[in-house]
């Protein structure tokens, strides 16, 4: 099970890591943009590996029945840089204004038939591996669909709701994440809990995976709605 766990969550970290920088890198126009999708990458890498060491040493396993949950620490900083980071970046901004790409990069996101494996092998909660895996599978294998016609009209549309749906995967995933795993706010008490998702490699979805989707959401969904952003 070890073994099957570190290639089914070590090898889309890796892709979403390489993925991220070649959209970034594929879209530069000039010297700093340049700069800009190098450093980004080596932040991403950097981000990824770091969140690999704490999990492998359990840093983000609950310490006790009654303390905040780590991984909920870590998804609010993490989210609070990345919003930081695309304020004051607007480079950054201007290489994730192709819609198309930024919609391709949540095919990951079939990834979610892991949390069945999990669910049917007695690792997870069905009340929490059914909504996030099939959620994680409705969105990925849609990607590609959304945003082939994301220029047109109606595709914008579809893209837009497409974007909230899978917003509201993540919220739920999150939310049911914490309410069936040892804790405070623990309020389904189920057998198995979810406390597998604070263990290595399991771990690097909810602080690296999930996090990172959920801002590229808000980053396509913000340009479709007529938010301002960087345009070249």
């Amino acid at each position: 099970m070890s073994e099957f766990l570190a290639v089914a969550i070590l090898v889309p970290v890796a892709f979403v890591v390489a993925t991220v920088f070649s959209v970034l890198w594929r879209e530069r126009t000039s010297q700093h943009e340049a700069r800009t999708a190098l450093a980004s990458g080596i932040a991403l890498t950097a981000w990824a590996l770091s969140v690999s060491v704490l999990a492998y040493r359990g840093l983000f396993r609950p310490r006790s029945a009654a303390s905040f949950p780590p991984i909920g620490i870590n998804l609010a900083v993490v989210l609070v840089t990345l919003a930081a980071t695309l304020a004051v970046s607007g480079s950054l901004r201007g290489l994730l204004a192709r819609q198309s790409s930024l919609i391709r990069l949540h095919v990951w996101r079939v990834e979610g038939i892991v949390f069945l494996i999990l669910m049917l092998l007695g690792q997870m909660p069905p009340l929490w591996a059914i909504p996030a895996g099939m959620g994680d599978i409705l969105v990925g294998t849609t990607a590609l669909w959304v945003a082939r016609d994301v220029d047109t009209v109606h595709g914008r549309r579809r893209a837009i709701l497409w974007n909230l749906l899978g917003m509201l995967d993540l919220i739920v995933a999150v939310a049911l994440g914490v309410m069936t795993s040892p804790g405070p706010a623990q309020i389904f008490h189920t057998t198995p809990t979810s406390e597998l998702v604070t263990y290595f490699p399991l771990a690097l979805v909810p602080t690296f995976l999930v996090p990172l989707a959920f801002t590229l959401h808000v980053v396509s969904l913000w340009q479709l709605l007529g938010g301002t952003w960087a345009r070249r």
